[in-house]
């Protein structure tokens, strides 16, 4: 979730009649990735306040679990857990939850101590780590070694160097908070984008939403729908 700068696509754009009935449009740069919501309101004010509210929340998972941001909860895990237990917020404590859960089920497969490896590299750099160096890393790479005690929410690591990312786990879980936050609000046909990360709820219009995968190879191609 590294921070980028500012969208210039930041302000809600109103449908081509004006400020009336239609959809909305807003995207920003928010957890390293581009956040879009679309959705369709009776007017311009009810669809600010609906953005609004969803772009609020894309912030508030971002300041608790970007592993970037040095006064995050996830952050603080990091620098502390291994020390001493550390109590987290319900929402943090949850979802930690669900992500060791899917470990179990998953044999390892997804796990979020990749990053007590992953922290090692610098992909924009193009940079890795030694072999000595990632020696060392890879048994720390261990779901087991995060323990959760729900009498107090506090998080444990077992062993020294351990480090967790949440990446599009985290992504995932606001994307479906944000889409509650527009239930409430009364909104039924809106779509929800961080990155990869997406969801849809009722139409676009007079046709329903299209969710494909994009050809890498081919510009403007998809490979599936």
């Amino acid at each position: 979730m590294t921070s980028l700068p500012p969208s210039a696509t930041a302000q809600v754009s109103p449908p081509a009649q004006g400020s009336g009935a239609g959809w909305y449009r807003r995207e920003e740069a928010i957890m390293g990735t581009s956040i879009e919501v679309e959705l369709q309101a009776r007017d311009r004010t009810e669809a600010e306040v609906a953005i609004g509210a969803v772009m609020a929340e894309m912030h508030r998972i971002d300041a608790t679990m970007s592993p970037h941001k040095c006064t995050s909860e996830l952050s603080l895990l990091n620098a502390h857990a291994a020390d001493n237990p550390i109590t987290v917020s319900e929402d943090l404590f949850a979802l930690l939850g669900r992500a060791l859960e899917f470990s179990r089920l998953t044999g390892g497969a997804f796990d979020i101590t990749f990053a007590s490896a992953g922290r090692l590299y610098d992909y924009r750099a193009g940079t890795a780590p030694d072999d000595a160096t990632l020696a060392q890393a890879l048994p720390l790479i261990d779901w087991r070694h995060v323990v959760l005690d729900p009498s107090d929410r506090s998080v444990s690591f077992a062993r020294q160097g351990v480090r967790i990312d949440l990446g599009g786990f985290a992504k995932g879980h606001a994307v479906d908070n944000s889409m509650a936050i527009l239930r409430r609000l009364g909104i039924r046909h809106a779509m929800v984008a961080a990155g990869g990360d997406s969801h849809v709820m009722g139409s676009r219009g007079d046709r329903p939403w299209t969710v494909a995968i994009r050809d890498p190879r081919r510009e403007g191609a998809v490979v599936a729908v």
